[in-house]
């Protein structure tokens, strides 16, 4: 074969047959092959020319359906039509390509949950978290107008927009001349090996492209010590650009190493009149949904009561209060059905869900933001408040041995000496629940309550208490080490006796009104101490001597 192709020429494809043919020897092959074996060698014979140029009254392809899930395929066919020239393009009827690129989008998302629908695509449609990304005082609006992405921990409740805000700021950075990557994980699935293979794909890209990685790591407070540890080199060194969502303080999380190489911004709950922006929003969306999607004959419409009451309920979650939403969308659609008022919300939630109840985690921040203001409360002597926190925190399905046993407490150390009643009535509060349990042990809580709110308050033996720990860990005029006065020591045995043990010991009964003098506080501990007044850790003040300005 070799030998022929050296002999004859190059060779060339037939247009008929597609065999593989000289160059020299294509016009007769041509001849050959377009005449069949009993067609007659007098009719006009395809010519090269006119065999290459086609033929102009060939049947056009038919076009090709395009799979509305294939986002590759969409974008195909746009760059088609863009190369199209100016003639082809006014021969061709008119369409109105933008309806039919929201018509497919719609078909697109149309399947997705609200929340997810309506993911901001860019930085000026982010709602909320103004002190942070507004123009004039906004911190890290600053870094990614300078196109500068730092790592960073975005501390805030659930629903307040710390995904979308991660994926925007990476995608305005890139904006900005610098090419970032994003990789979204999440600590609950990524492991040690994973994140190694990401680390080392970053290296790469970064070699290779000069494009930097931005990982993304949702719930990073799930994250052990050693998966912490592992992240500290890279972020440090710039290999990547870490980004962590947490709703857990990170001061009791993280490690403080982990803390030191990141920004941390706190994210705040959006107000009533943001979540409602982001309400009218998602009804706008569903609107043309309904309307070009789903084939409902009328548009949804909420009042602005009904939006400001899906926010209350909603508890300052955005993708909670989106969620209701979408179950009040669903519900509406029967034909008839007029304008949403807050009963036909508040039915349609009822009704659709488990109940609507506070958000409180038992074993986050909130668990211990609650107790904190609940001991707060009784300790100021509000009864009213001190309620309302104690009925949160049973709502929201804390362990009412946890509140029992802080009531115990506070009998203690607020009310302490001044009314020594409400020790016994707490540890009686604390068996109620033990035998009872709920809910019929919640008025035994609330009963406790409110008595220590309204009872008078002493801090005497609180503070007293704590004074005397504080020397004993300091070992303050030897007092942690210095041995017991041997007259008021036992002597069980005769040894002891004759040692000393008991000797010169005044017993208090035997003397009038039990007044004798005699000394308790080890010798050595009193030839330190130049002072008597610093052994005095009660004296007799139950409360301080500050005037609170406000009160004038």
């Amino acid at each position: 074969m070799s030998n022929s192709r050296s002999s004859q020429g190059q060779l060339i494809s037939c247009p008929i047959c597609n065999r593989q043919i000289p160059y020299n020897s294509i016009n007769s092959h041509l001849d050959t092959c377009t005449t069949g074996p009993g067609e007659s060698g007098s009719k006009r014979q395809p010519t090269l020319t006119s065999i290459l140029g086609g033929n102009k009254k060939r049947k056009l392809p038919s076009p090709s359906v395009i799979d509305l899930e294939s986002s590759e395929q969409v974008e195909l066919k746009e760059e088609q039509e863009s190369v199209e020239t100016p003639i082809a393009k006014k021969n061709k009827p008119t369409k109105d390509y933008s309806a039919e690129h929201e018509y497919r989008h719609l078909q697109k998302i149309s399947h997705l949950p609200l929340s997810e629908k309506l993911r901001p695509k860019d930085i000026r449609e982010y709602v909320g978290q103004q002190h942070i990304l507004s123009q004039e005082k906004g911190t890290l609006f600053k870094y990614i107008k300078q196109g500068i992405l730092p790592s960073m921990i975005l501390w805030g409740p659930p629903g307040v927009g710390k995904t979308s805000l991660a994926r925007l700021l990476t995608k305005t950075a890139c904006n900005n001349g610098v090419v970032y990557n994003l990789i979204e994980t999440s600590a609950t699935r990524a492991n040690t090996q994973e994140l190694r293979s990401i680390f080392e794909k970053a290296k790469n890209d970064f070699n290779l492209t000069r494009r930097r990685t931005v990982l993304f790591i949702d719930e990073i407070h799930r994250f052990n010590k050693s998966q912490q540890d592992l992240l500290l080199p890279y972020a440090e060194n710039g290999d990547i650009v870490l980004i962590g969502a947490t709703t857990e303080n990170p001061s009791f999380q993280l490690n403080n190493a982990l803390i030191s190489r990141c920004h941390i911004f706190v994210l705040e709950k959006l107000s009533v009149q943001e979540t409602c922006i982001v309400l009218s929003r998602g009804i706008a969306l569903l609107n043309k949904c309904r309307q070009q999607i789903w084939k409902v004959g009328h548009p949804l419409k909420l009042p602005r009561p009904t939006l400001e009451y899906i926010v209350e309920i909603s508890m300052g979650d955005t993708r909670r209060a989106l969620n209701f939403l979408e179950m009040i969308e669903v519900s509406s659609r029967e034909p008839g059905t007029k304008e949403i008022t807050i009963e036909d919300a508040r039915s349609i939630i009822k009704s659709n869900s488990e109940g609507i109840s506070t958000y409180y985690d038992t074993h986050g921040d909130n668990h211990y933001d609650t107790i904190s203001a609940f001991h707060k409360a009784i300790r100021g002597s509000d009864e009213n408040a001190s309620l309302y926190y104690l009925g949160r925190m049973l709502q929201g399905g804390e362990d009412p041995l946890y509140i029992a046993r802080r009531l115990i407490r506070i009998a203690s150390e607020d009310v302490g000496l001044v009314d020594n009643s409400m020790l016994p009535l707490a540890v009686a509060a604390h068996d109620a629940v033990m035998k009872v349990g709920l809910p019929e042990a919640d008025l035994a809580l609330a009963q406790c309550c409110v008595a220590l709110a309204r009872s008078p308050k002493s801090v005497e033996l609180y503070r007293g208490w704590n004074q005397l720990k504080a020397m004993l860990r300091e070992n303050k005029f030897s007092m942690a080490s210095s041995g017991i006065p041997m007259h008021i020591r036992n002597a069980p045995t005769e040894l002891m006796k004759e040692l000393g043990y008991h000797k010169g010991y005044k017993y208090n009964p035997d003397f009038k009104d039990g007044q004798v003098k005699q000394d308790y506080f080890p010798e050595e501990v009193l030839e330190q101490c130049t002072n008597r007044d610093q052994l005095v850790f009660l004296n007799g003040k139950h409360l301080g001597d500050q005037v609170d300005p406000d009160l004038e």
